[in-house]
């Protein structure tokens, strides 16, 4: 009865003992029978061991599977470590995003720590804690938006400051024109010298004083406009349809504007405009040198002025398109010329032509040369 009482009723931490030490047991058993253990090597109880059960050999192994299982590393899945990381990450709600993305935000808040300020008082283990100040970090967005405000800011104040505002135009090398028919073409007063531009103030100034030779304009800070033009000088004073007009070397015509103002002595009453105009107009603008004042051709003025210098001394020259040049001479005859081709030999033919009648007596109406090989003349009635 005892030993039956000994089997069935053992307490766990002899167990544990017989567990622990099942291993060296086995390493004694007899060959008297498979089942049977052993006899103890301590020689504390000379009794046989009962046989065990099949539930208490699992037992006895179980030690030594758990010790095999601890020496071997663990791998976790990966979708275990996944669902360990989102349970230990703190719940942020973010509308419209993921979980990864909240995860992130709430570490970024986490990060922004914040200033912390105790202040000691006079009584002893007293202190105040004053408000928490955030930390702010100036970022490179931030930076860029003050450097861009501070420049706008800067470019209204100089646009609207009187002290980049033009009130007044220097002008150098009038003779004809004064500073205000300049000006009122400008018309640059009380505005920044900003919004200048050199070029088209030049070509507002080419366009309406065609009587400029040359036109510069320099625009300097804080409010600086300087012209500087040169205004062409008149060889011929030219008439026609009732208008007045000056014409220099180069053959451009410009407006008389003051009646006043000196006018060249060799004057050309025209009834129409010259007929190799258009011809020496086309060779002109071939050649490179046409302007759009252009009256007459450079060889054409240089020919009326030699015509002009054989003319009587205060008779205007004249001009028909059909006879060309000549003028009314004040012995009483018309004399004509033609164009300005060959004009050196018609005016010794027609000085040969007027000795001839003043020989013969004759007193002539009309005495042409348009053609210096077929002089004629027609005699008063």
């Amino acid at each position: 009865m005892s030993r039956s009482r000994r089997r069935t009723g053992f307490s766990l931490p002899k167990l544990r003992l017989d567990l622990l030490g099942g291993s060296h047991r086995r390493t004694r058993r007899t060959g008297s029978g498979r089942g049977a253990l052993g006899r103890s090597t301590t020689g504390r109880s000379s009794e046989p061991q009962p046989a065990l059960r099949p539930t208490e050999r699992t037992l006895r192994r179980a030690p030594q599977k758990d010790r095999q299982a601890a020496s071997r590393p663990t791998a976790r899945p990966a979708a275990a470590r996944s669902m360990a990381r989102e349970r230990s990450a703190p719940p942020v709600m973010v509308r419209g995003g993921s979980s990864a993305f909240s995860w992130q935000t709430a570490s970024r808040q986490q990060g922004r720590l914040k200033r912390r300020y105790d202040i000691t008082l006079n009584m002893p283990g007293a202190e105040m804690r004053l408000p928490a100040i955030p930390e702010i970090n100036v970022g490179w967005r931030l930076f860029s938006f003050a450097l861009v405000a501070s420049l706008v800011a800067l470019l209204y104040t100089m646009w609207n400051s009187p002290r980049f505002t033009v009130l007044e135009t220097q002008i150098n090398g009038l003779q004809r024109l004064s500073s205000r028919d300049v000006n009122t073409v400008l018309d640059v007063r009380n505005q920044p010298v900003f919004s200048l531009d050199a070029t088209e103030l030049r070509e507002r100034l080419v366009q309406a004083f065609p009587e400029f030779s040359s036109v510069e304009v320099s625009i300097s800070l804080p409010a600086e406009l300087v012209v500087t033009v040169e205004e062409r000088q008149p060889v011929i004073t030219w008439r026609q349809d009732g208008r007045t007009l000056l014409v220099d070397p180069n053959g451009v015509a410009f407006p008389l504007r003051n009646l006043e103002d000196p006018a060249p002595t060799l004057v050309v009453e025209a009834m129409g405009s010259p007929v190799s105009y258009e011809q020496d107009l086309l060779e002109a603008q071939t050649a490179g040198t046409n302007d759009s004042n252009q009256l007459l051709t450079v060889d054409m003025v240089s020919t009326l002025i030699s015509l002009g210098a054989q003319a009587p001394a205060g008779v205007p020259l004249v001009y028909d398109p059909q006879r060309g040049f000549g003028w009314q001479d004040e012995r009483g005859w018309q004399a004509y010329f033609g164009q300005v081709k060959d004009m050196e030999m018609k005016l010794k033919v027609y000085n040969a032509l007027v000795n001839k009648l003043e020989q013969k007596g004759e007193r002539p109406a009309l005495i042409s040369v348009e053609y210096v090989h077929t002089p004629y003349y027609r005699l008063s009635r």
